[in-house]
């Protein structure tokens, strides 16, 4: 009696911590939904202030502004940001009045190197940009070839290159403390620094050029801190228009670095400063935290790719002079395609895990179609007396997630394969979730939720038409073949024979299993034993063989192929209130020489006019002039 009293106290003691113990991972889930509500809403406020106080630091003068000016911030495109639901819903319901913290300006003008210059208005100077400087003059013409070699990316190097950057020293707040003072020199190249804080570094030849991308490692600490580190992404806004050169800066400014080190054969320069800019953007978007983030990083390290592979791949030379340099461009591109591996599955990652609350709920639980309410039949359900519950996402839910991604990667220019890739991506984790979980639950089987599925793939369809993304919907076949199992008759053998030839992609024990649970109505005929028996029998041969569900996407097992785009010029805009005088004077010398080289073809062409004229009016044949 004694024991059985022991065993009955020991019984209610396990129970009661067993109360206890989910009371307090309730407890546990719910502070962490909170949690991780008060990170986004840090986050959200983070993003707001650091974007005022862009706002307020880049605040207009008060002198009127030109015609240029206004239509750089102006809508040229309204459809382009129309959704077919609310904006609210898409995370893009910023204020109207917040201007763009990004604004297109003119670099200054030049500054005598024994003088200082007062401040002009910045809307009377005029930008001089070239054509093109991924080019030395010494280096033969580009070939007209377009053919780009097919990048294969994995994403296991890219986490190698902490360790590699041990040998090739550090870079960037050190860098900054060996700020050049005022009027001194390096080289023949001077700094200037005017009343207003302003730094100039102006080069007065190649030989300063290249003096300074051999030796002056400022220059990498601009690289680092001002193009990468201390960057601040620009946000979407709905009053202004961005243009690829306001937001591929970072990737056309260290591409010109980068070539021009190529040019002047600086392997070791090449390789340190690669190194250091993908260890420094793998930093940045380790964390995931934000679909803008990753979208503005994926598409300047994708751009940044297609620079130096366009580079090599018009660079023809047959020396072993830039055996070393072309060794590095070569290394580089490898770590660049790592790195955008690990962006780019990083990014899709964090979006599975948003996205997948939304699939059951939105897509299979969803009744959107009106007069064809399934009622959810479950044993669980009867036992408590409860009805069906309506579910508070809905498919708008879901094709308002694919507007916030799609819009996100549109603002930012990213390159339409990986748009697609991702796109797919998604439509897979929609096609799997759904299907393994209709097949494992018999409230999901019957005709009237098979319309319902079927009207809410329909809509999400549709999406993708509209977004000239077709072809991807064909991750969801199996689902659709599913859905339309689910709709047809089931009474007779010859509806088994039509349910086979309908439904091929789906093995004999799926097609067994789902007519095994399936729940019919009161409006429909029974599945009679003759069907069940003929189903088995067809079944029976692959049983043991066949998969019931679907395998899941698996990414570390993903490898990304993409195909570096060409790149006919690289774009020397930088922000006006960057502070990266060696990249600005960089970027200027390379623009006087552009000019320069046209001014000599100009004049070049106008003496052979001359000579013409001249040789004519003389009489001289054409073969002797």
């Amino acid at each position: 009696t004694e024991l059985e009293h022991v065993r009955g106290q020991a019984s209610d003691d396990k129970a009661e911590q067993d109360a206890q113990r989910q009371k307090l991972e309730e407890k546990l889930q719910e502070l962490e939904q909170e949690l991780q509500q008060s990170r986004d809403l840090l986050a959200d406020v983070r993003a707001q202030h650091q974007q005022q106080l862009l706002i307020q630091q880049q605040a207009p003068p008060q002198t009127p502004q030109t015609a240029d000016h206004a239509s750089s911030i102006k809508r040229s495109e309204t459809s382009r940001w129309h959704a077919s639901a609310g904006l609210a819903a898409t995370g893009y319901d910023m204020a109207d009045s917040i201007t763009s913290p990004i604004m297109r300006s003119t670099p200054s003008a030049r500054a005598a190197p024994t003088q200082q210059l007062p401040p002009q208005p910045q809307q009377q100077l005029q930008q001089r940009r070239p054509h093109s400087v991924d080019r030395a003059r010494d280096l033969p013409s580009p070939s007209s070839s377009t053919a780009s070699k097919r990048a294969t990316v994995g994403g296991d190097e890219g986490r190698t290159l902490a360790k590699m950057l041990g040998s090739l020293g550090g870079f960037g707040n050190n860098g900054a403390n060996s700020a050049a003072q005022p009027h001194s020199s390096f080289g023949n190249s001077t700094i200037v620094e005017e009343e207003d804080d302003d730094t100039r570094y102006i080069l007065h030849s190649e030989d300063d050029v290249r003096e300074m991308l051999e030796h002056d490692d400022r220059l990498i600490t601009e690289v680092l801190n001002e193009l990468i580190g201390d960057l601040q992404v620009p946000l979407p806004n709905l009053d202004a228009e961005y243009s690829p050169p306001d937001l591929l800066f970072p990737a056309h400014l260290i591409g010109l670095c980068v070539i021009k080190m190529f040019q002047y054969n600086l392997a070791r320069r090449i390789d340190r400063l690669l190194m250091s800019t993908i260890a420094r953007i793998q930093k940045k978007t380790a964390a995931f935290d934000s679909d803008y983030t990753s979208a503005f990083w994926l598409s300047n390290v994708f751009e940044l790719l297609s620079i130096i592979k366009t580079s090599m791949t018009e660079h023809q030379s047959a020396s072993k002079e830039y055996e070393q340099s072309e060794r590095a461009m070569n290394d580089g591109m490898q770590y660049l395609e790592s790195l955008l591996s690990d962006i780019y599955f990083g990014w899709i990652k964090d979006m599975q895990k948003r996205f997948a609350k939304l699939i059951i709920p939105g897509v299979v639980e969803s009744e959107a179609l009106p007069g064809f309410t399934a009622s959810d039949s479950g044993f669980f359900n009867r036992l408590m007396g409860t009805g069906p519950r309506e579910s508070t996402v809905k498919i708008e839910n879901v094709l308002s997630f694919f507007n916030h991604i799609w819009r996100t990667m549109e603002f930012y220019y990213v390159d339409q394969a990986i748009m697609r890739q991702i796109m797919s991506d998604l439509l897979c984790i929609i096609g799997v979730t759904a299907f393994n979980n209709i097949i494992m639950r018999r409230n999901f089987c019957s005709w009237k939720r098979g319309m319902q599925i079927q009207y809410n793939l329909t809509r999400i369809e549709e999406w993708c038409k509209a977004h000239s993304v077709s072809d991807t919907t064909r991750n969801l076949d199996r689902l659709l073949q599913l859905v339309k199992l689910l709709q047809l008759q089931k009474s007779t053998e010859q509806d088994i024979d039509i349910m086979f030839d309908v439904c091929d992609l789906l093995n004999p024990a799926q097609i067994k299993k789902l007519l095994s649970i399936y729940a019919v109505s009161d409006y429909e005929n029974p599945i009679i034993g003759p069907v069940m028996n003929e189903v088995s029998r067809r079944a029976s041969p692959t049983d043991k063989t066949d998969k019931m569900l679907l395998d899941s996407n698996d990414l570390s097992e993903q490898v990304l192929y993409l195909t570096a785009r060409k790149v006919p010029a690289i774009e020397t805009y930088i922000p006006p209130e960057f502070l990266t005088p060696r990249i600005r004077a960089l970027v200027d010398s390379q623009t006087d020489m552009a000019y320069d080289e046209e001014d000599e073809e100009a004049m070049g062409e106008h003496m052979d006019e001359y000579n013409d004229y001249d040789a004519f009016n003389q009489g001289v044949p054409a073969a002797n002039y």
